[in-house]
């Protein structure tokens, strides 16, 4: 792939850099498919050649990701999920809630941990019923026949990855011990390649598949997830599972060269970011530099960190009016843009001195589903942290978020970056926390669709999403290009641009420091995107780790 990286003194040098791309993209007619696991993206595929939709596809396919990624996702997640279908574009949440014993001094009375590892750390999971709310709204399957490949996945077993065996390695001291006991208590015989079958969460799941999510929030499995997490110290409680509600929302939209954009609202943060950058990448014409040239990548660290600063000021609409009039106001966005000098960078002060941006985990997934009459679904799901909570249902095995870390758990004391949070984003009973995720589905001027896409990464998910649309719809690149290609982030604070190693040439670096940039090694949020250019579909998925695109 060639770049052209501008000298600041004014020389053009041409470069060719090869990346190692070790993800393989798939071209199709009829149907394309991205995502984490090898395995849940078969189960798509399937579901779509008995006669399923899109829909139908993403249940089932998000089903047997909670059995072969159980580290990323699993039935006491949450998640968002944008969902084009006959021409029309919906949003739907169900995003994790905080309990209803819950309240700001919770986490701050418990300890430092206890909104990371434990029964405190858990919110009352969304993913279950918002399966069933996309399968009753758009299903065309039996609900029935969406958990054949996760069930036969659970009794019959699939082979460990190294990723997997690496990350049970690394949380293994924070399970419980019904979460060590479905491995066998014993870590060091866990290999690679060794089959892993999950007997208990099999009979979760045939739960579900015969009686519906009634059972999860109601029945069996919900007595289950209580008395587990009442053992672990949480405070879940039946009439918390007992009055989960999802929630459909209006997506935001954006316009940029002639194309429109449809992200998630708040509680996602992404789509007001996305939205303003768009705004500022017009006004600077950031499409006239060349592509990784000093001045694209100084203007677009600028543009990054200018609109990750209103991210202080959002939180859950139906707790907190966002004021996203003020936010997205031209006068506003074009204060934002006469900010930004292209000689050197230039930091703002903080919209309110206590609101800065909270670490957010970076372990969830994503899946891109697009098929060949413009249906799609973009969905991402979560929780929260790698295994969650640590904590294991005694019963059927489910494993659990930690979902709270994502709230302002100790109001008043400092993150991990030694800044104070603010209070908009504290932890209330019923309320959920504001998330980085960002499912995207892009359109044509027709209205056709263009791209489908999203990420995991915390905060990089917005900046990562960002950017490889950009470079496939404006820069030229293809999707695979776009998805492969070195990414930078800025959120900010702290005031700091991230590369990714080995991804950058050291001349832009140099350059950059010469702008004033401070800049510091990093990585950057994994995509997972499909298009549709002419009649063919096209899916891939971010070599930065496993992961695979299909279809037919």
């Amino acid at each position: 792939m060639k770049y052209f990286l501008h000298i600041s003194f004014g020389i053009i040098i041409f470069l060719f850099v090869h990346f190692t791309v070790k993800a393989a993209p798939f071209e199709g007619r009829d149907i394309v498919i991205s995502g984490a696991s090898p395995e849940a993206v078969q189960t798509a595929k399937k579901i779509y050649a008995k006669g399923g939709n899109v829909v139908d596809a993403a249940v089932a396919m998000t089903l047997s990701m909670g059995v072969t990624n159980p580290y990323f996702s699993a039935l006491g997640g949450g998640g968002f999920a944008l969902v084009k279908m006959d021409g029309k574009i919906k949003a739907l949440d169900f995003r994790e809630v905080g309990p209803k014993a819950i309240n700001e001094n919770s986490f701050k009375e418990a300890g430092e941990k206890s909104s990371i590892t434990g029964g405190l750390a858990v919110g009352v999971p969304g993913i279950p019923k918002g399966l069933w709310e996309l399968h009753k709204t758009y299903g065309k399957l039996s609900w029935q026949e969406l958990f054949d490949d996760a069930i036969d996945l659970s009794k019959n077993g699939f082979q460990l990855s190294g990723n997997y065996v690496e990350r049970l390695n690394r949380n293994w001291d924070r399970f419980n011990k019904a979460g060590k006991n479905l491995f066998g208590d014993d870590l060091k015989k866990i290999k690679p390649g060794q089959n892993f079958k999950q007997l208990k969460l099999a009979k979760a799941l045939s739960f579900l598949r015969h009686k519906g999510v009634k059972e999860f929030y109601e029945g069996r499995i919900a007595k289950d997830l209580i008395a587990s997490v009442k053992k672990a110290g949480g405070k879940i409680t039946t009439e918390d599972l007992k009055n989960y509600e999802v929630k459909w929302r209006e997506p935001l939209e954006a316009e940029y060269k002639g194309f429109k954009i449809h992200m998630m609202p708040p509680p996602s943060s992404g789509g007001v970011i996305i939205k303003t950058a768009l705004y500022l990448m017009e006004k600077w014409e950031l499409d006239n530099y060349q592509a990784y040239s000093t001045q694209e990548i100084h203007l677009l660290g600028e543009i990054l960190s200018r609109s990750y600063r209103s991210r202080a000021l959002l939180a859950d609409p139906e707790y907190f009016e966002n004021p996203l009039g003020k936010i997205l106001d031209q006068k506003y966005l074009d204060r934002l843009v006469s900010s930004i000098s292209s000689y050197k960078t230039l930091k703002l002060d903080p919209l309110d001195e206590k609101d800065y941006i909270p670490q957010e985990s970076t372990e969830t997934t994503h899946l891109s589903i697009l098929d060949k009459n413009g249906n799609a679904v973009s969905m991402t799901v979560t929780l929260n942290g790698s295994f969650g909570s640590g904590i294991f249902t005694e019963k059927y095995g489910i494993n659990l978020n930690n979902e709270m870390d994502d709230f302002t758990t100790r109001p008043g004391e400092p993150n991990m970056f030694g800044l104070v949070q603010g209070s908009m984003n504290q932890a209330e009973a019923g309320k959920r926390p504001l998330s980085s995720m960002t499912p995207t589905i892009v359109e044509n001027k027709d209205k056709s669709t263009r791209l489908v896409l999203g990420s995991p990464g915390g905060p990089r998910i917005i900046s990562s999403i960002l950017q490889v649309m950009y470079r496939n719809l404006v820069s030229g690149y293809d999707i695979d290009e776009a998805i492969q290609a070195p990414r930078f982030h800025h959120q900010f604070l702290p005031h700091k641009l991230y590369y990714e190693k080995n991804k950058v040439f050291p001349e832009l670096i140099k350059d950059l420091k010469k702008k004033g940039h401070d800049l510091e090694e990093s990585w950057a949020g994994r995509v997972y995107g499909a298009t549709k250019e002419g009649e063919v579909l096209k899916a891939a998925f971010d070599s930065r780790l496993p992961g695979a695109a299909n279809g037919y």
